[in-house]
This record gives structure tokens, C-alpha cells and sequence, in this order.
């Protein structure tokens, strides 16, 4: 090969090695430039999701008789998202997506939280709607004990289907006096109220 052409050849392999890394650079811009582009789109999101979780956290502390938790990061905490991201706008996509993954745990948790809070909601709610029904009830029965025995049923079921929403109307009001901003568990406060005093009435009427 004489001079000229292995100067050539030289050459020519130079340019392909300066193409290529022209062309791993470009990669590398675009890629960076779309994680930032997505970093930006789902930074919003993850925002609002943190402050709609920050409220259901104090509100579910304040519902558990514990104090509020401290929601503001330390120094420790800020240091670590500094490190995080620092890796450039993949990085900093990659955390902010672990950190959206980190949400969905905790609202399962809250979830769960105020699936068990809903029960023992019910339970109290029921020491409320109960006596209310059993008012209803005896009233019912003493309306039905004063008329003649032809007309028992007949008052028992007129009473009944005053007494019962009434009944259910007034442990309605008081749940939400003395339980505020939790369930009023509505159709378990109608059961307790108004099947009792039905009950009573198909009683009557068979016996």
C-alpha cells in the first residue's frame, strides 16, 4: 500500500470514528432531552398528587388521635433528593417516577386505613341509629296496645311508617353532630330504624 493510500485509509477510519461518536452524542442529547421533556410533564402530577396526600395524611392523623406527622423535609431528606437527581434528566426521571411509585404505596396504605376506619365507623354509628329504633318500636307498640284488637295492625303499620324514617331522620342528624366530617353509613341507619318496626307490624299481623 503506498503512502497516499494508507494516509487515505487513515483518514477515512478517523471519520468514521468521529461520526460515530457525533452520532452517540446526538443519541445521548436526544434521549436527555426527552427524559427532561418528561420530567417536566409528570413533575406537575406528582406534585399535586404529594398535596393530596399531605391533607389525607393530617386529616387521618387528626381522625386516629395522633399527632400530625412532620410532612416538611429535613436537611437529610433534601441531601438524599439532591443526590438523587444529580445524575442528569434520566436520572432525575427515573426518581421522580420511584417517587410517583412511592404515592400509589401510600394511598394503598391510607386506603386500607380508611377501609378499617369505615367498620368500626358503622359500629359506632350503630349505637346511635340502634336506640333510636327501639324508641321507634316501643312507641309503635304502645300506639298498637291502645287500639282495639281489630285495628292493632292496622295502627302498628300506620305508627310504624311515621315512627321509622323519623327515627332513622333523627340518628341521621345526631351521627353527624357527634361524628363530624365521618360516614353517616346511611343504609345501615335505615335498617337499624325502620326493619324493626316492620317486623313488629308482619308480627301482628300473623299472631
Amino acid at each position: 500500500m503506498s503512502e497516499r493510500s494508507a494516509a487515505w485509509a487513515e483518514y477515512l477510519g478517523a471519520a468514521q470514528r468521529l461520526d460515530t461518536v457525533r452520532r452517540e452524542a446526538a443519541d445521548s442529547a436526544a434521549g436527555e432531552a426527552s427524559a427532561l421533556a418528561a420530567a417536566r410533564d409528570e413533575l406537575p402530577t406528582v406534585q399535586a398528587r404529594l398535596g393530596m396526600q399531605a391533607t389525607r395524611l393530617l386529616d387521618t392523623a387528626g381522625r386516629a388521635g395522633v399527632p400530625a406527622p412532620v410532612l416538611q423535609p429535613g436537611p437529610a431528606e433534601l441531601l438524599a433528593a439532591t443526590e438523587a437527581v444529580g445524575g442528569g434528566p434520566a436520572v432525575a426521571l427515573a426518581a421522580l417516577r420511584q417517587a410517583g411509585a412511592n404515592v400509589e404505596v401510600a394511598d394503598g396504605a391510607l386506603a386500607r386505613f380508611d377501609d378499617e376506619g369505615s367498620g368500626s365507623q358503622t359500629l359506632r354509628n350503630l349505637l346511635v341509629y340502634g336506640p333510636m329504633g327501639l324508641l321507634a318500636l316501643l312507641v309503635q307498640l304502645a300506639v298498637a296496645g291502645l287500639a282495639g284488637d281489630g285495628a292493632q295492625v292496622f295502627f302498628a303499620a300506620v305508627s310504624g311508617l311515621l315512627l321509622g324514617p323519623l327515627a332513622f331522620g333523627a340518628g341521621w342528624l345526631l351521627v353527624g353532630t357527634i361524628y363530624r366530617d365521618r360516614p353517616r353509613t346511611a343504609a345501615v341507619g335505615a335498617f337499624a330504624c325502620i326493619a324493626p318496626v316492620l317486623l313488629a307490624v308482619a308480627l301482628l299481623a300473623v299472631l
